[in-house]
C-alpha cells in the first residue's frame, strides 16, 4: 500500500534556464536544450554549428569597390575586388592634341592644329593659328601691268613704276640691256 512516502526517480531536464525544462523532473538525465543565437546559415563567413536560433548576425563575402572616395564604392563591399573607378580629368577627344587615353571626364583643355598664316607681318596673319601652312601674303609694290617692260610677276600693288617701250626703248630685251648699263654706272 503507498502510503505517499515512496519516492519514485523521475528523469528529465532539471534545469530552469532550459528550453525543455521538466519541473516533475528529479533526476537531471543530460537531456536539457538551451537556446544558443548564432547564425545558423552554413553558407555564411561566420557560421555556428552550434547555434540553434538565428539571430541575424551572419556576415557574406560581399566582393566590390570598398574605397569610400571612388565613383563605383558599394558600402556593402568587405572584400576589395579591385574595381574602383576614379575621375580622371584631361582631354577626352581622340583628335586633339592633347588627347589623354586615361581621361574619363573632359575637364575642357583639349588643344587641336589650327592651320594658317603665323607671320605676324603678313597680311592675312591668323593669331589662331598653331601651325605655318604656307598661305602668307605681303604686300609687293611693283609694276603689274604685264605689257610694261619691267612688270614685277611677284607685285602685288601697283607702285607706279611701270614703264613701257617708247622712242628710245622699243623691246624688252633693250630695256633689260638699259637695266644693266643704268645699274653698272650706279655702282661706279
Amino acid at each position: 500500500m503507498d502510503d505517499g512516502s515512496c519516492e519514485f526517480d523521475i528523469f528529465g531536464c532539471t534545469d530552469i534556464e532550459a528550453n525543455n525544462y521538466d519541473p516533475t523532473a528529479n533526476v537531471d538525465d543530460g537531456s536539457c536544450t538551451y537556446d544558443i543565437f548564432g547564425c545558423t546559415d552554413s553558407t555564411a563567413n561566420n557560421y555556428d554549428p552550434l547555434a540553434t536560433n538565428d539571430d541575424g548576425s551572419c556576415t557574406y563575402d560581399v566582393y566590390g569597390c570598398t574605397d569610400a572616395d571612388a565613383n563605383n564604392y558599394n558600402p556593402n563591399a568587405n572584400i576589395d575586388d579591385g574595381s574602383c573607378e576614379y575621375d580622371v580629368f584631361g582631354c577626352t577627344d581622340e583628335s586633339a592634341n592633347n588627347y589623354n587615353s586615361l581621361a574619363n571626364v573632359d575637364d575642357g583643355s583639349c588643344t587641336y592644329d589650327v592651320f594658317g598664316c603665323t607671320d605676324q607681318n603678313a597680311n592675312n596673319y591668323n593669331m589662331s593659328a598653331t601651325i605655318d601652312d604656307g598661305s602668307c601674303e605681303y604686300d609687293v609694290y611693283g609694276c603689274t601691268d604685264m605689257d610694261a617692260l619691267n612688270y614685277n610677276i611677284s607685285a602685288n600693288i601697283d607702285d607706279g613704276t611701270c614703264i613701257y617701250p617708247g622712242p628710245c626703248v622699243t623691246s624688252s630685251m633693250e630695256w633689260l640691256l638699259l637695266q644693266t648699263r643704268l645699274v653698272q654706272i650706279m655702282m661706279v
